[in-house]
């Protein structure tokens, strides 16, 4: 049982993002994407009415106060009256097509919900609701109407029901016909892009992962010779191909600053720069129309993402998704075939997104998925229908498809070909699929301080990350050996166990406790993200948190009594404290708020990042003496002799670096690690832990769907 089993955030407001859809008598209700439908038609909601909607439905019947309504649809800010009034005014609008839900006003008290089969809606009441005692007060005789009233409202529903099951789209199954390898060359191949009519292929290409990618260009039939069309020391990537087939856009990083929009003729042409992001180093870009295209970016480096359209005549750019400050933002948008709707994932926190639907023309936006499962990448159907994309719903990544035109879940595609993954994708007119193939692993090594490199851990075609050691040399760490992210352990005699079996979205930074007991983490699934604990024997695995927030960095205060970790929510990130007692709640930090990351050192003090990515003491002590400041792609780890920092790649000739910022004096560098990639954490022996990518190979191939 949880130790904090009635654990509460300060601020209860409520969080749509967060909220999975439900029925009420027939109505369909996402919060996420504002909607309410019945009978096929969606009406959309103002944020704050929708929140009034899921606030009444989660009483299931019972009576909501003013007072309760006010605190968790509007933070427990001061309000009048009469915006609670307007609010369950256009509730009462939006849901008056369905007779069998009513929202009841009780004097002096709140507001009712309900929502059943036999409920009628009073004939007086319109579009609002009645009392029980108002409808006493009217006369008998019209009452004896309401048999045949009811008979000819049922014989009508059961004619549009009828109608629409005639011309509603028929459920679609999609399974592969074929599957056969594009590319088989040593390296990466990546970021595949097919030509509308499906006989070209142009992709990102390079030899390991130290390396800048350039785009090539290649038939997809056997031995079909690449050629080359970038030649320049940027990253060159997510090639997209105009709806006539004539272009290809693309992105192009450089080592700082923000990436660049080019476009090249096909099959061969002078590239030209269109336009440039704000302060994004990495997007994905697709093409609205002839002239535009639409990216993912952020208007400054601490801000959120979201989609933009960028005229390529002009450079000028526009937003057209305004994500809330409680997600993390939107990115990878995919237009479809007939230009009509764009496809996007919204980030709703670390670990958990969904795809989002936007139609072009109304602007409105829906949420295609509502489970929380991670979207690596996507593509529409040729006739603009279907979003096929790749996920880990249920576990390892698989193909699956959401049907935009038909409520209903997602379908996995039956592929018959045992257990592969695909991450991002391509599609051309005939619906058939470009997809990357990875294998290889990534593995967690050691350097000693003698500057020995030694396997940590080894297994193939899995990867291991977040490495955390116990002073007898066991290292706690995540992998995704056994098809979902989970918790292992591997011992010093190198023997590796896995202690937990939660098969969520994503698993997170488990932290040693002070005994070498216990190993808390992070887990995410169904849009919920908690905190857990399990013993280093597999037991014991409990809940600590359960009010499904964003959550990060979880560390033991140093006498293993409480724990403190990063919340994300409307109101930022800020530093929390959550005592390790049963009936605890988790409190604010004073001085917490900005706090992104913590971590823990030897010594039992608390370290930090904001976003201004510099490294400091969270609760006070030593720092060094020059600023410690992190950038994109760094990792860091607190010891007794200063801050150790993984330095990213910086240029084509440096490769990923480890230096140490002691309490005094200047940083001096470590050692080189080439082959490696993030997660620094440092052994209590001295040891460096990291990951090293073994054998790591990503090659495409071409899949034909037929349904």
């Amino acid at each position: 049982m949880a130790m904090t089993e009635h654990l509460a955030a300060e601020n209860r407001e409520l969080i749509l993002a967060r909220e999975a859809p439900f029925g009420l008598a027939g109505t369909q209700v996402r919060p996420a994407a504002l909607e309410v439908e019945h009978d096929g038609r969606v009406a959309a909601l103002e944020p704050r009415v929708m929140k009034v909607l899921v606030a009444l439905a989660r009483s299931r019947g019972e009576p909501v106060s003013r007072d309760e309504l006010i605190e968790l649809c509007w933070g427990g800010r001061i309000v009048t009256e009469g915006a609670l009034n307007r609010c369950t005014a256009q509730l009462r609008k939006a849901l008056a097509d369905n007779p069998r839900i009513r929202i009841d006003t009780i004097p002096t008290v709140g507001y009712r919900l309900q929502a059943s089969a036999d409920l009628h809606v009073h004939p007086l009441g319109g579009a609002g609701a009645t009392t029980a005692a108002a409808a006493d007060e009217v006369d008998p005789a019209p009452r004896r109407l309401w048999p045949m009233a009811a008979a000819a409202v049922a014989a009508v529903a059961v004619i549009g029901g009828a109608a629409w099951w005639w011309t509603a789209p028929k459920p679609v199954t999609w399974t592969a016909a074929s599957y056969r390898p594009i590319t088989s060359e040593r390296g990466l191949e990546t970021h595949p892009a097919l030509s509308p009519r499906g006989d070209q292929l142009v992709y990102a290409q390079r030899y390991d992962s130290s390396q800048t990618r350039d785009l090539y260009l290649r038939g997809v039939g056997p031995g079909a010779t690449p050629v080359r069309l970038t030649r320049d020391s940027g990253d060159n990537h997510s090639p997209a191909w105009s709806p006539r087939g004539d272009r290809v856009a693309f992105v192009r990083a450089g080592w700082s600053g923000p990436c660049s929009l080019v476009v090249v003729p096909m099959p061969l042409g002078p590239e030209r720069v269109v336009g440039r992001c704000q302060a994004a180093t990495y997007t994905k870009v697709s093409w609205l129309d002839d002239e535009t295209l639409v990216i993912s970016d952020r208007p400054t480096p601490s801000a959120i993402r979201r989609v933009r359209a960028i005229d390529i005549r002009t450079g000028v750019g526009r937003d057209l998704t305004a994500p809330t400050a409680e997600t993390l933002g939107d990115s990878d948008p995919v237009v479809s075939p007939d230009g009509r709707s764009i496809v996007f994932r919204r980030g709703l926190m670390h670990g958990a997104d969904d795809l989002f639907l936007k139609d072009v023309r109304t602007g409105r936006e829906r949420a295609l998925t509502t489970d929380g499962w991670k979207a690596v990448g996507y593509v529409w159907s040729a006739d603009s229908r279907h979003v096929f994309y790749s996920t880990n719903r249920g576990g390892a990544f698989g193909l699956w498809t959401v049907d935009t035109r038909r409520s209903g879940p997602p379908r996995r595609v039956s592929l018959g070909l045992g257990n592969v993954s695909f991450s991002r994708m391509g599609a051309d007119s005939g619906n058939r699929l470009a997809v990357e193939a990875p294998s290889g692993s990534s593995n967690l090594a050691r350097r000693a301080p003698d500057g020995t490199v030694s396997a940590v851990t080894s297994s193939s075609n899995s990867d291991d990350w977040d490495p955390t050691a116990w002073r007898d040399g066991t290292v706690a760490y995540i992998s995704d050996r056994s098809g979902a992210s989970e918790v292992w352990i591997v011992n010093p005699d190198g023997r590796a166990v896995q202690l937990t079996s939660l098969v969520g979205s994503y698993v997170s930074a488990p932290s040693w406790s002070p005994d070498g007991r216990d190993i808390a983490f992070v887990s995410v699934k169904g849009r919920r993200s908690e905190i857990y604990s399990v013993g280093r024997d597999g037991s014991r695995l409990r809940a600590l948190t359960d009010d499904g927030a964003d959550k990060l960095s979880p560390v033991y205060a140093p006498a293993g009594d409480r724990l403190r970790y990063v919340l994300h929510d409307a109101g930022g990130y800020r530093l929390m404290e959550l005592p390790l007692a049963p009936g605890a709640r988790a409190r604010a930090v004073p001085g917490g708020a900005g706090w992104r990351e913590v971590k823990g050192g030897p010594d039992g003090r608390l370290y930090g990042v904001r976003g201004d990515g510099v490294v400091r003491a969270v609760l006070g002590g030593a720092e060094p003496e020059a600023p410690v400041r992190l950038g994109t792609d760094d990792s860091w780890a607190p010891t007794a002799d200063g801050v150790y920092v993984l330095r990213a790649r910086r240029d084509s000739q440096t490769p990923p670096t480890a230096w140490l910022h002691p309490w005094t004096g200047p940083a001096r560098k470590v050692t080189e690690l080439p082959f490696t990639w993030g997660d620094l954490s440092l052994a209590p022996d001295g040891s460096l832990i990291f990951i090293r990518d073994l054998d790591e190979q990503i090659d495409l191939g071409l899949i034909e769907l037929t349904s």
